[in-house]
């Protein structure tokens, strides 16, 4: 036998981990945040309570163990959330993600660690685990990004579907549409506005920053050419970009833009010439950074767990959403 060969194979051999995470959530949106005790690696550091899936068990099995062990409440309602992949030391880790709203019994810490409740965006601990810092970003923004799309139906259709998706639960909308004037498209996107305000609906504005502020719409959009060619990230606005390639992406974390879409997933209509990227290349992009990330292209709410796991945050889509 070769033992260079041999050699080789030892030490390129990736064990491959897979752990089920808690993101318990209080009736004031606070997190429950954990410390590693002594002699865990990374002792000292914080995370969110979980543990590693045993053979033969799935990922709510492994949660409903972890959670009992660790902190000795059962569980009792809960969402399957995202799903991340990370290196380190050897091992490819994959985190399961589930948000946990009630359980039974109280909570105690059962390893001798330390525990504490927590706004995530205003943590009074530190240091968090790397892989948790994803979370930190992710958590308040929602699962679908619609899209209007005015061209492909009339305002008054339009209008009631804007009323029923919100009824429905969805919270964020882009005004996007390029087939009509700036005087008409500003119109439009007041009224978008108004509807969505009053159920605490967020309105990001494409490409026009000016406007955003004119209308006090929520944030902005940017396209991929302007993410590539802006200045200065504007204050006080929810910043989101649209990116076609890994180098997009690395470039608009550097920004520390809030949110993104990364297109096209499948076959779209509105770029009917693009190459879809496919979930597998979709997945080795947003894995590799920290920043939330949307999947766009031909996809709709069918698609969400598939963006989930993929370590995306949800799904983005300007005609399925819709329906």
């Amino acid at each position: 036998m070769n033992m260079s060969k041999l050699m080789l194979n030892i030490e390129h051999k990736v064990v491959n981990v897979n752990v089920s995470v808690a993101v318990l959530i209080n009736t004031n949106h606070q997190v429950l945040l954990a410390q590693r005790p002594p002699p865990k690696p990374w002792e000292g550091w914080w995370e969110f309570p979980g543990g590693k899936i045993e053979k033969n068990e799935t990922s709510v099995d492994a949660l409903y163990r972890e959670i009992y062990e660790e902190i000795g409440v059962k569980i009792t309602q809960y969402e399957k959330w995202v799903t991340r992949s990370v290196n380190f030391g050897g091992k490819h880790i994959t985190l399961h993600f589930f948000k946990v709203f009630k359980w039974e019994g109280k909570i105690t810490p059962k390893e001798n660690q330390r525990l504490v409740w927590t706004y995530l965006q205003e943590p009074k601990v530190s240091p968090i685990l790397p892989a948790n810092l994803f979370i930190k970003k992710a958590f308040d923004i929602p699962k679908y990004y619609a899209i209007t799309n005015l061209s492909e139906t009339s305002k008054k259709v339009f209008f009631n579907k804007l009323q029923k998706k919100i009824s429905d639960g969805l919270k964020m909308v882009q005004v996007r549409e390029k087939n009509i004037s700036y005087n008409e498209f500003k119109i439009f996107s007041r009224e978008v506005i108004k509807v969505c305000k009053r159920k605490n609906v967020k309105v990001i504005i494409n490409s026009d920053i000016n406007l955003a502020y004119e209308l006090k719409a929520d944030g902005v959009h940017l396209t991929s050419n302007d993410l590539l060619n802006i200045k200065k990230i504007p204050k006080n606005l929810i910043v989101s970009a649209s990116c076609h390639t890994k180098e997009e992406v690395d470039f608009a974390e550097k920004l520390n833009i809030n949110f993104l879409v990364l297109s096209a997933v499948k076959k779209t209509l509105s770029h009917r010439g693009m190459q879809p990227i496919g979930w597998n290349k979709f997945k080795k992009i947003v894995n590799k950074v920290n920043i939330p990330i949307y999947a766009l292209g031909g996809l709709g709410t069918d698609d969400y767990q598939d963006a989930l796991e993929s370590g995306g945050i949800g799904i983005a889509s300007q005609r399925l959403i819709w329906d």
